[in-house]
Parts: C-alpha cells; structure tokens; sequence
C-alpha cells in the first residue's frame, strides 16, 4: 500500500552545490545490479497511474545506475533514456535489458545531457537527487519535460540507514574502515543546505506530492555485504586494498549479533512527485 505523506516533502537537507568523487561508484556494477533492493511494483504502479502513462511517451532516467528505474518502466513507453555517468553501470544494465529493449543507455552527466524541449512524458531520479547540482539540472528537466509532465524523485533508506542492533554494529564497522575527511569535505558539508522541494519549486516545478511505501527485507549476511559494496562509502574507489578487511570484520561483528546470518528490516520507498508548468 502507498501511502502519501501529510507533510510535503522529506526534511532533510543536502548542500546546494554537492562535490561527489567521479569514479564515487566506479567497480559497483555488478554488487549494484545483484545486492540493491528493487523498487517495488506497487510503487512504480502508483507512479504510472498518477502521472497518467500513455504508452505513447518517452522517459529519461537520470543517473541510472544499472536500470532499477528504467527497465521495469519500459514497457510502457515508446522510448526510454537511460543515463549515467559510470560506463560499468550501463554495461550491466543494457546486458540485462536484452538487444530487444526500447532503451537507449547514455554515458555522461544530467548537467550536460543536451535533449529536445518538451521531449519527454516522465522524468525519473533514483537514488541520486542528493548528488546532482539541482539548480542546475532542475530547470533543464523542466524544459525536457512536456507541459505538464512530471519529475518522479525516488528513493529508499536502508541497509545501514536504520537504527536496529544490527545495524549500529554495521555502521560502526564501517566507520572503522573508511577514510577521514579531508578539510575540503568537511568544509563542504557546512555550506549553505536545500531539501529537495526547495530545489524543485526554485526550478519551476508545481505540485509536489510525496508518497511513501515500506517492504519487509531479508538480508543475508552475503547480501548485506554486497549491498555495501554497491554504495559509495564502501566501493573499490572508497576502499581501495581495504575491502577484505572491512568484509572480515563485518562478517565478525554480524554473526556475532546473529549467527544465523539473517537480519530484517522495513525499507522506506520514498517518490516525490512535481509537474512541469503548463505554458
């Protein structure tokens, strides 16, 4: 069941103008298409009904991944591009798709994406908003957009999100193993902060509407561990030679909080919807 929120939009803030790594998830791929838990098809049902698909339009998925968003959509569009900055991500995902598919895969970055006014019927961003720079991008989504088509902003929380036993433990784990901040990051994360729905109604967008779904998940203790390596906190990039060593302890710290390797939490879905205006 999908619920919509009584508040607007979610109260977290992210920086105005996010600096993340280039290579952030470069040699996730294959963690991120076997590990990441996919949308839900009650969501991306609600999504389709609400935005009224037609069958007939074209989509973008702005920084794909490895098509959790993009494949299963699809089917009901004529077209579908797909984009991503990381060239592993899109290897997998047009594997995945198969040589049949109505998805053109397409390297590169949302801040530099050249594409046709009024172009497309939906708008997808999965997992990503937070690193994009969203005064920038936002107003050129609006301009792709056909008057009165819609941004879908989704998203979930979970893994090492939520605030279980098991998950203090992983997340303690974690912060063992990754590298300190460097002065400039630190500096970063003080400057001046949005939340997503000040960046959209500053862009142009109307309507906001969020809506939420949660999904009971069964990790293993494999698919925790690949989960982790398909985030940016814990990718080659971030680790280096460090991954095995972050992967004995975290084996060690989990199987000691539940030596059946099994560990449950409710993941939180999130879409935030907005409309291009009407000109």
């Amino acid at each position: 069941m999908v619920r919509e929120a009584k508040d607007p939009v979610p109260a977290q803030t992210h920086p105005l103008r996010p600096e993340f790594p280039a290579d952030a998830f470069k040699g996730t791929a294959r963690h991120y298409e076997r590990f990441r838990p996919p949308y839900p098809e009650v969501l991306l049902a609600d999504l389709r009904a609400r935005t009224g698909v037609t069958g007939k339009g074209r989509l973008l998925d702005i920084a794909c991944g490895t098509g959790q968003i993009a494949r299963p959509l699809a089917p009901f569009f004529r077209e579908v591009w797909a984009l991503d900055r990381e060239p592993e991500m899109l290897e997998v995902g047009k594997r995945e798709a198969g040589d049949d598919s109505n998805i053109s895969w397409r390297e590169g970055m949302a801040e530099d994406l050249v594409a046709p006014a009024d172009h497309f019927e939906l708008v997808t961003i999965g997992n990503a908003f937070h690193r994009l720079h969203r005064r920038a991008v936002a107003p050129k989504i609006r301009e792709w957009l056909q008057p009165g088509g819609f941004l879908a902003v989704m998203g979930n929380l979970c893994g090492i999100s939520g605030e279980a036993a098991w998950q203090r433990r992983a997340k303690d784990v974690l912060r063992k193993w990754q590298r300190p901040s460097t002065p400039q990051e630190s500096a970063a994360s003080e400057e001046e902060r949005e939340t997503f729905a000040e960046a959209l109604a500053a862009s142009g967008f109307e309507n906001l509407r969020e809506f939420h779904h949660e999904v009971e998940h069964e990790w293993s203790l494999d698919s925790f561990i690949g989960y982790l390596f398909s985030t940016s906190l814990a990718s080659p990039g971030a680790l280096g030679g460090r991954m095995k060593g972050l992967e004995g302890e975290m084996r060690e710290a989990l199987l000691a909080h539940d030596p059946r390797g099994r560990y449950t939490e409710r993941i939180h879905f999130f879409m935030i919807l907005s409309q291009a205006p009407r000109r």
